[in-house]
């Protein structure tokens, strides 16, 4: 709101994550089939014509049928759906699965394995028979040089990723490993995803994804396309590129009804957008390892580690001086603005950290003239008008009036003293001839993970912000005089369109 035009610079540095391009995505048969796409040959001919790497079937009796439809359509013989029962007496699987097992030889082939059954109370008593089962069949396996990935499936005797690496640990086989699922995650975990995915990495051999809703529980809102659904699949994606996995990834379309091309067609869609997203160069504002360069008019702005709210004055930010990665607008809480310098932006996506103290307000321009708002709005219901709340689109001033703000979706703002982040897909205005042919839009918005607004396009700038006069391109301003408010970990990627 209102920011003075004092113009602070930070660097932009730019870094290339590990490339999302040695990933492909291959179809997993809970899709592929409809009405009309029924057989493997049909199903491997849909997939390759929507730019499938591959697919992956279900079933053990018939390979050869399998095999010749991805070898007819240039396609990779992608993970095999199979299962284990789970009983208190015996441990069984189908007749056909060793079989199976030894008609992949020398394919690099992996077979998935669904360990039907009662989650137990505790492993330690049940988890034997399964472990000997398990082992038998990838030393099995390993005769032809086939991996076996254990699939979690909720309610299941292993329906937790944890499941699966225990029991991994305890089978000892460099052939037996695990499968991170999306679906399944959120529908029984949904938490502690990064350490989730740390701790099955060595064992990590699958990831299927697909497009969700956070917090949803029923299954037609946990499996959606790719294109769909309100959680962020890139987060699960970034984390595997930190971690440098580079391995198969499915794509889950079980129980979408409807047309297969139609569907597929849209996670492919989808896809495609992540690539953009996940391939782009990061250039980082400011972080943990201090990328900041001078400033031109630094005013107060301090770099700090361990910001947080003063126990003597809750309107107060405090930290310690030194390198850390925190940025504070001073002891005031009033001071000029940081603009990101030598270079601008189009289309982006941008992640920002940030935290307030209590009444607090900041904001976040995009181009320098569209504002996602920063306030304290903890256990607000309604604010004094719409865009005014943390998360909101702040108005544009027309005819000396507010018109135009856009209120969160919800409200999830944290209190004052607590570190928060939007996370943000930015599409700029478009000109041709110098004439707008399409309004500037916020694609995305997420508030600590929540999904606040989507394809919310904009008539003009939001009040106060560099200039009335729309760009194609424009900086990031951090706003810096109305309150006290820390920065860290802020990043922009550029977006092809």
């Amino acid at each position: 709101m209102k920011p003075r035009l004092v113009l602070a610079l930070f660097s932009l540095v730019a870094l290339s994550p590990n490339a999302l391009g040695k990933w492909e995505l291959f179809a997993m048969d809970t899709g592929t089939r409809d009405g009309q796409t029924k057989t493997y040959e049909q199903q491997a001919a849909l997939v390759k014509d929507l730019g499938f790497a591959g697919i992956g079937f279900t079933g053990s009796s018939k390979i050869p049928e399998m095999l010749a439809a991805v070898e007819k359509h240039g396609l990779e013989f992608s993970p095999l759906y199979n299962g284990l029962q789970v009983s208190p007496d015996q441990v069984t699987h189908p007749a056909t699965l060793e079989q199976a097992i030894t008609q992949l030889a020398n394919r690099e082939a992996i077979v998935w394995l669904y360990l039907g059954g009662k989650r137990p109370a505790d492993p330690g008593k049940s988890d034997a028979p399964v472990v000997a089962k398990l082992r038998s069949l990838a030393e099995h396996a390993a005769k032809s040089q086939v991996r076996l990935a254990l699939y979690p499936h909720a309610g299941a005797y292993a329906d937790r990723i944890q499941d699966c690496v225990r029991l991994a640990k305890a089978v000892d086989r460099k052939n037996l490993g695990v499968t991170f699922n999306l679906c399944h995650f959120l529908k029984v975990d949904g938490k502690n995803l990064e350490q989730r995915l740390e701790e099955a990495l060595p064992h990590l051999f699958v990831v299927t994804i697909n497009g969700a809703d956070l917090g949803a529980q029923e299954w037609k809102a946990l499996i959606q396309p790719l294109d769909g659904g309100s959680y962020d699949v890139a987060q699960a994606l970034r984390k595997l590129q930190a971690l440098k996995w580079d391995g198969p990834i499915g794509l889950q379309h079980y129980g979408i009804r409807g047309d297969a091309r139609k569907n597929l067609s849209r996670s492919m869609k989808g896809w495609k957008a992540l690539q953009s997203r996940l391939n782009g160069d990061f250039t980082f504002l400011l972080g943990p390892n201090g990328k900041l360069r001078t400033f031109e008019k630094p005013g107060d702005w301090k770099i700090m580690s361990d910001v947080r709210l003063d126990p003597k004055n809750s309107k107060r930010l405090i930290g310690e001086e030194g390198p850390g990665g925190e940025y504070l607008n001073g002891d005031k809480g009033r001071t000029v603005h940081l603009v990101t310098g030598g270079g601008e932006f189009g289309d982006v996506e941008a992640h920002i950290e940030f935290m307030i103290s209590k009444g607090s307000n900041s904001g976040v321009y995009f181009q320098g003239r569209y504002e996602v708002q920063i306030y304290d709005s903890h256990g607000v219901a309604k604010d004094q008008y719409p865009g005014l709340e943390c998360g909101g689109i702040y108005p544009r001033w027309v005819n000396n009036k507010n018109v135009e703000g856009h209120s969160p979706r919800v409200n999830v703002s944290k209190p004052p003293g607590e570190w928060q982040e939007f996370h943000v897909i930015f599409r700029a205005p478009r000109f041709k001839e110098g004439r707008k042919i399409a309004n500037a839009r916020f694609e995305k918005v997420w508030h600590n993970g929540q999904l606040i607004h989507e394809n919310l396009e904009l008539n003009g700038p939001t009040r106060a912000g560099i200039s009335n006069n729309e760009k194609p391109t424009g900086p990031l301003l951090f706003q810096g005089d109305h309150g006290p408010i820390a920065y860290r970990n802020c990043w922009v990627v550029e977006l092809s369109e």
